[in-house]
């Protein structure tokens, strides 16, 4: 394996996401997603990726909802005159190469800056996206953003994120977006309560450090920290895909309710 040294402060959840992708996009023709940059980068990156090997339900559901919020930045590209994408967290998500359909959208890739220092190395930005090393919760990039691009429309999104967090962290983020970027969009992926209740028993978190800190079943929930967030959609990732799931979640997928409950993806207006 070609080796890149890879500092040891970036956390290894950013490694999951990007295994899982490359994985299925060695598939082919039968993938959910192709992303031949993950491809790539797990081959640069040295790790010992085979103890998330067997985990089908992490595999199937990182690449499903890579390509939900995928479709997502396509449709609202295609829909709006000035789009910003900015993607939260973004790790070594390569979203940008995979979405960009014109030149009139631009891409923001935020993480922490040990995170921004080795994606720069070994994934440069494209020539329509600008990274930014700092926290997703800094007022100051949110700031000098609006102000460089007034009158830019802004779709944020947060992949693997915000279940990292506690609910008071993601509610203030909610607030210092309804501050600077009114009108904008977000979208992410929610753990459920059983998820979180039960991550011991998650078959890639359980043999990493890291930890959910929130789950929610219900997106209304969110609504009513402010009366200007409203929810656009709330979906399971067990309705797309279906044949690749195990048996079991296949039958879950019957009730959306219980599906919450483990996992979804939400899209709010902020207004």
């Amino acid at each position: 394996m070609n080796s890149t040294f890879f500092a040891d402060t970036v956390s290894e959840t950013l490694l999951i996401p990007l295994y899982m992708r490359a994985k299925e996009s060695r598939r082919g023709e039968k993938a959910i997603i192709r992303d031949p940059v993950a491809e790539r980068l797990v081959e640069q990156i040295p790790y010992d990726y085979s103890k998330f090997d067997g985990a089908v339900l992490s595999e199937v559901g990182c690449n499903v909802r890579a390509w939900y919020l995928d479709n997502v930045v396509r449709d609202y590209v295609k829909s709006h005159v000035n789009p910003i994408i900015v993607n939260l967290g973004c790790g070594f998500d390569a979203r940008t190469q995979r979405t960009t359909i014109e030149s009139s959208a631009r891409y923001y890739s935020i993480d922490l800056p040990e995170v921004i220092a080795a994606r720069d190395r070994l994934l440069p930005p494209a020539e329509n996206e600008t990274y930014v090393p700092g926290s997703m919760f800094d007022e100051k990039w949110m700031a000098e953003l609006k102000s460089a691009n007034p009158e830019a429309e802004f779709l944020f999104i947060a992949e693997g994120v915000v279940m990292y967090f506690r609910e008071d962290e993601i509610k203030s983020l909610f607030q210092k977006l309804l501050k600077h970027f009114p009108g904008c969009e977000i979208w992410f992926d929610l753990c459920g309560t059983l998820s979180v209740k039960n991550q011991n028993k998650h078959d890639t978190v359980k043999k990493v450090s890291a930890r959910f800190n929130w789950g929610l079943d219900n997106g209304r929930d969110i609504e009513k920290w402010d009366s200007r967030i409203q929810l656009i959609r709330q979906s399971s990732q067990g309705l797309f895909f279906r044949n690749r799931y195990p048996f079991f979640m296949r039958v879950m997928t019957i009730s959306h309710r219980l599906m919450f409950r483990f996992c979804s993806i939400v899209g709010y207006r902020l207004s």
